[in-house]
């Protein structure tokens, strides 16, 4: 199938997709075009049926890392998966990222795909959204008007369903510097290699015991979560991690979702699937806390 007819426009700078943005607000349905690997499949079935797209695939300001004073790293949107693949200040101080950028989608989708075109698109299958909540990552929007910085915890609303205004761009994600127990597993639906759940988890230790844990669920509710009640429960069981209740359906439901359910695989069977990855990634996780305590310097 093809797309319906719609207006393209080219936007050289920020200012000038800021600009396009600003005039169309309210008047016409407009599209922000970054690596695309959402947004095209979506317009060729009709789904998204946008009077105008606004490609901002070559706009500079938009690209690269940076690490700020206190190990904070900045990611542009428009850095790619492969990008970010490559980039040993990424891939090292977040070994979750690299854990799902390793199984996201194919090599053709990781050299276009962009970390910010993913956030703004509020897929509640998504890989890379679960990773950047348990790594505590903020987003930062721009509009002509203003610019401002929010948890992606909040910006995430849910089916498809994001905190971004008509006028506004995601221009970065920022990442505070985190603990390295940190892994990333999910199972995948093999012909879109999307997760039918998805699990990242952020382990803190202290004399080899886990002191806190971040959980956060793709593929099974409406919207990539934190699953706190695994957040509560692990610590209290430290000293046998096999043993601690993860209780993902009872997080789920703490979040007032329910799980998705498709031709694919049930509810009850997607939550299964979370419960299992939950125990392995916090398995994982601290292992890897371990083995970063241990290397001179000890952990980030």
């Amino acid at each position: 199938m093809f797309p319906a007819d719609f207006g393209y426009v080219r936007a050289a700078s920020l200012e000038h997709a800021l600009t396009i943005l600003d005039h169309e607000a309210g008047q016409a349905e407009v599209k922000v075009l970054a690596g695309g690997q959402s947004l095209l499949p979506m317009m060729k079935l009709r789904l998204a049926r946008p009077q105008l797209v606004v490609d901002i695939g070559e706009v500079a300001e938009l690209k690269g890392v940076t690490t700020e004073s206190g190990g904070a790293t900045t990611i542009g949107a428009l850095t790619t998966y492969r990008e970010l693949l490559r980039e040993p200040r990424v891939t090292e101080a977040y070994p979750a990222i690299k854990d799902a950028l390793e199984v996201l989608a194919d090599p053709q989708v990781r050299a276009r795909g962009t970390i910010g075109g993913c956030v703004a698109h509020g897929d509640p299958a998504a890989d890379l959204p679960a990773v950047l909540l348990a790594l505590g990552a903020q987003v930062t929007i721009a509009s002509r008007a203003r610019s401002r910085a929010v948890q992606l915890d909040d910006f995430l609303l849910g089916l498809y369903a994001t905190d971004l205004a008509e006028d506004e761009l995601v221009v970065a994600i920022t990442l505070p510097a985190t603990p390295a127990g940190q892994a990333y597993e999910k199972f995948e639906q093999p012909a879109s290699r999307l997760p039918l759940a998805g699990v990242c988890t952020v382990a803190e230790l202290q004399d080899g015991r886990v002191t806190a844990a971040r959980v956060a669920v793709t593929g099974i509710g409406p919207r990539p979560f934190r699953a706190l009640y695994s957040e509560r429960t692990i610590p209290a069981h430290r000293t046998n991690l096999a043993e601690a209740p993860i209780g993902i359906a009872t997080s789920l439901a703490e979040h007032g979702f329910t799980p998705l359910a498709d031709q694919h695989a049930t509810g009850p069977f997607r939550v299964h699937l979370a419960e299992v990855l939950a125990q392995r990634t916090l398995a994982r996780a601290a292992g890897r806390a371990r083995s970063a305590g241990r290397r001179p310097g000890g952990a980030r």
